[in-house]
């Protein structure tokens, strides 16, 4: 066509391409590190499956028509970048095809019919998007004029390139191939025209024009599809369509093995990171490098604040605009978090105490204007939030919302101690009696009176811990199910024991608030018992201390097989070590705790139970496994009164009751008590019992 402007227009695009992902980058390097380059393999699987397999969009049944539709955007833009790089060759040489797609080869063929049809479905796709931005509106979607404008190039693309076919067609056909244009016509596979329904079909729309308009639609089709690629390359790192660039690495290095990023086990003895602010997220630069790709790769598509339990019942928490919050903060700082990077790494060379201490002056000054809790993001939304991950669970592009959250609660409590104060109760009570309720702890074994369970002090020589956790061992309610849960393994023959008054609170809670110090010290003591009785094996009702021993332990040299009570139950009925009787009365269903679900992929062994003893049915609720609606006593909610909006178990129980149920089980202490405040305040407690899964097995047992 024209090497020379083809040359022009690649050098200019990519130079303010380059320029600006030069930028981007720095600012990412010069975050804090974090190692995201392990498993390699399974980082790769997830790129198939959740990026270009697009699974969270077209997996999720409330959503399929438009998850449908974006994946077909997406995969038609990527099948079309191949065409476009032969139309950059083109620019060069006339006729220039990739090596296996001219005109000798199948492939070449089955490129060119994939593309055609494609670039059809797309087109379909985007008139689909329009109108489902502008006439539906659905609640989570943001209208802006970047939407649309994205929109409109794609489809310019897909237009621009279909005519440049559709021109080429009519040229060579009906005007016998003036200026003699290249294109496939191999004996074998015939003419590609034979092939590209869709491009005969814009052909057909221009063929009453002459051969020179058709020529001149040919050229101008050519350098639109060219110019509007090259535009929109540059477009997207500066608005959400980033997200077009940076989600394939984003789900790359997503955290494996664990749902999220854990909270960092941080160097409380270190007296250089009080004094610099650096325990927690104190200041927008402390943001490790992965959450800034996390804010970079933000879609803005709404899904996270539609499956917010704070955001639904009218809490200040709106995860869309925390992210965006947090980015224009971070964008804000683009130079002086550069600066500080730079003149951080010079500290580590100098050994020139008085040259050193100038650079930290200088490093002090480059701090944002802005605090970053109380000016960028709202106290009452920092501590709003259940850390329930459906946020996380339904990002397409999974972004890690709640390790940000807990890194801004550590700085809130350990560097400003700014935490709510009515959590101060719960935190004396760990401090002093080892469990957030204040009660004794020489109370701890006092549920076990009368039911004949060995304490390891006494005898350690057993298969498993019983860890009862602090409501199993001093809620009434709870303690119930700890019953319940002795009687089972009694049953079963199972040889375990429990810690009693050894046993102390696993630090969860004050973890989740950000108290990290406490949570230390609670584990530290713990692990220290544990490891002295060399305990292998546990078991817990409570999945906060299922996830806490099995998963942050271990940061502390804690290693332990730990197993919930609603997994080991089912595993014993299906040794056949205890059986059941489907004589539970009345229609059953069952709430997914976050901590048993989300964070640990246990979902079907309790509704496995449930159908086993449930003689009137079981019922699924409308919001349930992944997508289940958290009961609101996560991430230290339960010691906090909610005093903005709707109560969240209220908006739970509520769906339960419209499933016109018997019965509710439960895998969680917390739930436990969240469901039945809540069947109590809709007056419903006598209709519809609210029961642990231990409880619903001990009644139902042969």
């Amino acid at each position: 066509m024209n090497p020379l402007l083809m040359s022009l227009l690649i050098i200019v695009a990519l130079t303010v391409f380059g320029r600006t992902m030069v930028r981007k980058i720095q600012l990412l390097k010069a975050l804090e590190p974090v190692d995201r380059a392990d498993h390699l393999k399974e980082r790769l699987e997830n790129i198939v499956i959740l990026a270009i397999g697009q699974k969270r969009l077209v997996g999720r049944a409330k959503e399929r028509s438009s998850g449908i539709m974006h994946a077909f955007i997406f995969w038609g833009f990527c099948i079309l970048l191949i065409r476009s790089l032969n139309l950059y060759g083109e620019g060069f040489q006339e006729g220039y095809h990739l090596p296996f797609l001219g005109g000798d080869d199948l492939l070449g063929y089955l490129y060119i019919a994939l593309k055609d049809i494609m670039e059809g479905i797309v087109l379909l796709m985007i008139i689909f998007a329009i109108f489902r931005r502008a006439v539906l509106k659905p609640e989570r979607i943001h209208n802006t004029f970047e939407a649309y404008l994205v929109l409109a190039m794609i489809g310019t693309l897909m237009v621009s390139d279909l005519l440049y076919d559709g021109a080429r067609y009519n040229l060579i056909q009906l005007y016998n191939n003036p200026g003699s244009i290249l294109y496939f016509n191999n004996p074998q596979y015939g003419s590609e025209f034979l092939w590209t329904p869709v491009s005969k079909g814009a052909a057909a729309l221009i063929s009453g024009l002459s051969a020179e308009a058709n020529a001149a639609i040919r050229v101008i089709m050519f350098w639109l599809h060219i110019c509007t690629q090259l535009t929109f390359l540059n477009l997207l790192p500066l608005g959400k369509h980033f997200h077009v660039i940076t989600a394939l690495p984003n789900v790359f290095l997503k955290s494996l093995g664990y749902p999220h990023e854990k909270p960092k086990l941080l160097d409380l003895e270190d007296e250089a990171a009080w004094e610099e602010e650096s325990l927690g997220i104190n200041h927008i630069h402390q943001l490790n490098w992965k959450q800034g790709l996390d804010l970079y790769t933000c879609t803005e598509c709404g899904r996270c604040k539609e499956v917010c339990p704070t955001y639904i019942t009218d809490k200040p928490l709106n995860l869309h605009d925390f992210n965006d919050s947090l980015k224009l903060e971070l964008l804000e700082n683009v130079d002086n978090t550069i600066k500080r990077a730079r003149l951080s790494a010079a500290i580590k060379q100098s050994e020139n105490a008085g040259q050193i201490e100038k650079i930290k002056e200088e490093i002090s000054a480059l701090n944002s204007k802005k605090q970053l809790i109380g000016e960028v993001i709202a106290e009452d939304t920092l501590w709003a939030c259940t850390t329930c991950r459906a946020c996380e669970e339904v990002c397409p592009v999974t972004i890690e919302h709640v390790p940000r959250i807990i890194a801004m609660r550590q700085g809130q409590t350990l560097m400003a101690e700014a935490y709510p104060k009515e959590l101060n109760t719960a935190l004396k009570g760990l401090e002093r009696n080892g469990n957030p309720w204040g009660i004794g702890y020489d109370k701890r074994a006092d549920w076990a009176e009368g039911l004949d369970v060995k304490i390891m002090a006494d005898d350690p020589d057993v298969d498993y811990l019983f860890w009862v956790g602090c409501a199993g061992s001093f809620d009434d309610r709870s303690k119930k199910v700890s019953t319940s849960l002795v009687r089972i393994l009694k049953k079963a023959g199972i040889s375990f024991a429990i810690l009693g008054v050894e046993e102390k609170c696993t630090g969860d809670f004050a973890r989740r608030a950000g108290n990290e110090m406490m949570f230390q010290m609670m584990a530290q003591e713990n692990i220290e018992t544990l490891n002295n009785y060399n305990v292998k094996k546990i078991i817990t009702a409570c999945p906060h201390c299922l996830n806490t021993l099995k998963h942050e332990y271990p940061q502390m040299g804690g290693n332990y097989e730990v197993i919930h009570h609603a997994e080991f139950i089912h595993r014993l009925v299906e040794e056949g070590k205890i059986r059941l009787k489907q004589t539970a009365e009345g229609a059953l269903t069952y709430h997914d705790p976050c901590y048993l679900g989300r964070y640990n992929d246990i979902f079907d062994q309790p509704r496995s139970i449930i159908k086993s003893v449930s003689k009137g049915g079981f019922k699924e609720l409308k919001r349930h496994g992944r997508e289940s609606f958290c009961c609101g006593a996560g991430g230290g909610r339960m010691w906090m009164e909610e005093t903005i909006g709707k109560r969240i178990n209220l908006e739970r129980s509520e769906e339960i009751v419209a499933q016109q149920v018997s019965s509710v089980a439960v895998g969680c202490p917390f739930c436990l008590t969240m469901i039945e405040d809540g069947m109590k305040d809709l007056e419903k407690e006598e209709t519809i019992k609210t029961m642990d899964i231990a409880e619903l097995v001990e009644k139902n047992m042969a």
